[in-house]
């Protein structure tokens, strides 16, 4: 049986999210040499690193991450490549190995955005139109997982009078959990996979950091 491959990236105070939001902090409060225990102290938002959000996040009585049911963070799925090469809304005709997709898949998007992690081309990246968030959900998929920092448009470059959340309020109002910043799945791009989400069970949380494992099944 394959291994599994880590999607989920490293968690530090540089760890990518939201310019809107505070970075993460990273606190020693023990040291082993001097208290006979290393103990760390990390404060962060809910939507930083490798996360998933919860219906909470843009629905005022949604559910919230500790109520996700495991089905809708394990299963089979597929990684779905997209051909893009700038900040601009893609579409169904923009991906990649779609004819793989099954009804009821989890799905990954290798926008091939990883690579600009830690840059500001990082927070410029592409974003689903509606049209293609409709589709999926007609698809029944189960879960959407993305390497850039969101399905929505950039808050640079959004419409100042627009919903600034269309897909999100599409997708997690379906009960979709929308997983943003993955590590770079390129690699996959076209396998069926066996996906695992483990969201930190945070009560009441609109979100929380998971880590996501996938294990090719071919």
């Amino acid at each position: 049986m394959s291994e599994f491959v880590d999607l989920t990236r490293l968690f530090d105070a540089d760890a990518e999210h939201s310019l809107s939001l505070p970075a993460p902090e990273v606190e020693t409060l023990a040291d082993v040499a001097r208290d006979g225990a290393n103990v760390q102290r990390v404060c962060t938002p809910t939507h930083a690193g490798t996360h998933v959000d919860a219906p909470r996040h843009v629905l005022v009585d949604g559910p919230t991450v500790d109520e996700y049911p495991l089905s809708r963070l394990t299963g089979e799925g597929v990684v779905l490549g997209v051909e893009v090469d700038g900040s601009r809304a893609v579409d169904r005709g923009d991906l990649v190995g779609a004819d793989t997709l099954r009804d009821g898949d989890a799905v990954l998007l290798s926008f091939g955005w990883a690579e600009h992690a830690g840059t500001e081309a990082y927070h410029r990246y592409p974003w689903l139109s509606t049209d293609l968030a409709d589709w999926l959900l007609a698809r029944d998929v189960s879960l959407l997982g993305m390497d850039t920092l969101s399905p929505d448009e950039p808050r640079e470059s959004r419409d100042s009078d627009a919903d600034p959340y269309p897909v999100h309020r599409r997708l997690l109002r379906a009960g979709v959990p929308v997983v943003e910043n993955l590590a770079d799945p390129s690699a996959l791009v076209g396998e069926r996979v066996e996906v695992v989400c483990a969201p930190l069970s945070l009560r009441g949380g609109d979100g929380a950091p998971c880590r996501v494992l996938v294990r090719p099944l071919g």
